[in-house]
């Protein structure tokens, strides 16, 4: 297997590993159009396949990875909606707080 697509493989592994989806997929596209141009031999088609298997592994944990702070931030949200607090005789007292929502710019 020629170097450009071991590079492009290592690219792939490492964007994934640091939940970089942008990357992941630019690089994943690199590597399907050097694939396209230069073809691959018999005698590599089985590397990669080994190869492409472990990066599917890699992408669906990052993704499990994605939902599940997804769903955590979700939760703190919904706590941080409903603040509980008690007063020195033990009366508890609970007031709604509007937390902002987070936006991307």
């Amino acid at each position: 297997m020629n170097r450009s697509l071991i590079r492009d493989l290592a690219q792939i592994r490492s964007a994934l590993i640091l939940a970089d989806p942008d990357k992941a997929l630019r690089c994943l596209e690199k590597f399907v159009l050097s694939v396209q141009a230069d073809g691959i031999s018999a005698a590599d088609r089985t590397r990669l396949e080994a190869e492409l298997a472990e990066l599917r592994v890699l992408a669906d944990a990052s993704l499990r990875g994605a939902r599940q702070a997804f769903e955590e931030v979700q939760a703190i949200m919904q706590a941080a909606r409903t603040l509980q607090t008690y007063d020195r005789a033990g009366r508890r007292h609970a007031s709604s707080t509007a937390a902002n929502s987070p936006r991307r710019f």
